[in-house]
């Protein structure tokens, strides 16, 4: 005979009946604001008093912090320094439950809501949302938490298109869109227009002043590190790239030229120059310029000769603070003429490159020496003051005339300054400033230099 089944109750335990009392929930709560205005910080400010409150009212919760970004886009997460610090911390076992006033506060983009909302899930920490009133760990807190968080990133991406067409509305009005605080040698007026700054303006004009003397863009970098002149930060580091951009730059000359660069994805930010995907916007004389039009057009031919004749001759630069490197050609062959290095103690010699290479072999001698070439560049000068007379009108109507470039007139105008102040040096030397402010390029040969000077001007000597 079977026996009958028996089945016997277990009552359920009562949280009263714990012997251990149970331990208060870990609180942290998140905060963020996505722009620096006034209104903004206020409200940041308030958020991080109510939450502090709040968690600190509740008997059963614990404050483990307030993990906050300010003027901050919630589009990712990468420059969220705060909300990298609360994940850590959840992962680290510090944290037992967020809190947050909306999704749009958390993430406005649906991947990465559901990707750290998931995380967190995965560690047993629930987020609330009191906006929308979600839980993460309910049953149907996903579901609710995966569609309100699309209408979140769909908010944002709402957010971006009316601000890009009120940016670009203005841009077709000539209104700038202009971040002063990375832009050297200027400030913004209470107009909203820029304004020279004039200790920054000051180094702008010498820039361009150096740079049409004959200096490069690592050489006036150098200059201004040595004299340890403040940058755009305040700090003095100042590159051959930053240089370089500054002569680029249409503002030091009064004009604006907008929608240089456009933001291709408003979720990762990514921001790229403009080559034609969109119009630009070019504004003449917008605001007071710091460098005169003529100078800065000038700047543009000169970088424009430069690399063309970096090409013409196959070499890597020009500048150096040798003002004779690479402007010496050897007559024979063509090749660049360049410092020797022979044994100690031996007078400064340059020679032809190919003629190391034993590739040049027609001329006697690809030996030079220093003095020599100087006294040749000198012999050239002096040849010039002697034809004053003559080149001086040239120069002076080529200053106005209609039909020079600018660096033309630039170029003329430096030449006059030279014979102007020229003086008949016993040493029958030039200074580094005189070749670098003058001389184009030279041919050596065999006791006959021809010297090229950047009016264009051509002398022939011996020496």
């Amino acid at each position: 005979m079977e026996k009958e089944k028996v089945v016997q109750v277990i009552p359920a335990r009562k949280a009263d009946d714990d012997v251990e009392q149970k331990e208060k929930l870990r609180v942290a709560a998140y905060c963020r604001v996505s722009t620096e205005q006034e209104k903004q910080l206020g409200s940041f400010e308030n958020q991080v008093e109510y939450y502090t409150r709040l968690i600190e009212e509740e008997a059963d919760w614990k404050l483990a912090g307030i993990y906050a970004d300010e003027g901050i886009s919630g589009t990712g997460t990468r420059k969220r320094k705060g909300f990298q610090r609360l994940m850590d911390d959840c992962e680290a076992g510090k944290i037992d439950f967020v809190i947050t006033k909306s999704i749009s506060r958390f993430a406005r983009n649906t991947a990465d809501c559901l990707v750290y909302a998931r995380r967190l899930k995965d560690l047993g920490i629930p987020i609330l949302f009191q906006k929308e009133s979600i839980n993460t760990m309910e049953a149907s807190g996903e579901l609710m938490f995966t569609i309100l968080s699309c209408f979140a990133q769909e908010e944002s991406r709402s957010i971006s298109e009316n601000t890009k067409w009120g940016i670009r509305s203005k841009f077709q009005q000539g209104i700038p869109h202009v971040n002063t605080l990375r832009l050297y040698g200027f400030d913004k007026g209470s107009d909203g227009q820029l304004r020279v700054h004039p200790e920054q303006g000051a180094v702008v004009a010498r820039i361009f002043r150096e740079y049409l003397e004959g200096y490069g863009t690592a050489d006036i970098a150098r200059h201004l590190r040595q004299e340890e002149v403040p940058g755009t930060t305040g700090v003095c580091c100042w590159s051959s790239n930053t240089v370089r951009r500054m002569l680029q730059n249409e503002k030091y000359k009064g004009d604006l030229l907008l929608q240089k660069y456009y933001t291709v994805s408003f979720l990762t930010g990514e921001c790229v120059r403009n080559e034609g995907a969109l119009d630009q916007y070019l504004v003449t004389d917008a605001h007071e310029s710091i460098v005169p039009r003529l100078e800065w057009e000038a700047v543009q031919e000169e970088t424009r000769r430069r690399r063309a004749y970096c090409r013409a001759f196959h070499i890597q630069k020009l500048e150096a603070e040798d003002p004779l490197f690479n402007k010496i050609h050897c007559r024979a062959c063509g090749s660049m003429v360049v410092r020797g290095y022979g044994k100690k103690g031996r007078a400064p010699f340059r020679r032809c490159r190919a003629s190391c290479r034993k590739h040049c072999g027609t001329m006697t001698r690809t030996v030079f020496t220093e003095d020599e070439l100087h006294l040749s560049m000198w012999t050239a000068g002096q040849r010039l003051w002697e034809q004053r007379a003559e080149r001086l009108p040239k120069w002076r109507a080529r200053l106005k005339s209609p039909e020079a470039s600018p660096l033309e007139k630039v170029r003329a105008q430096q030449m006059i300054d030279w014979m102007e102040h020229w003086t008949d040096t016993e040493e029958k030397r030039l200074t580094d400033e005189q070749i670098r402010r003058t001389l184009r390029y030279m041919i050596a040969g065999e006791g006959e230099f021809i010297v090229y000077f950047l009016d264009g001007s051509e002398v022939k000597v011996s020496v």
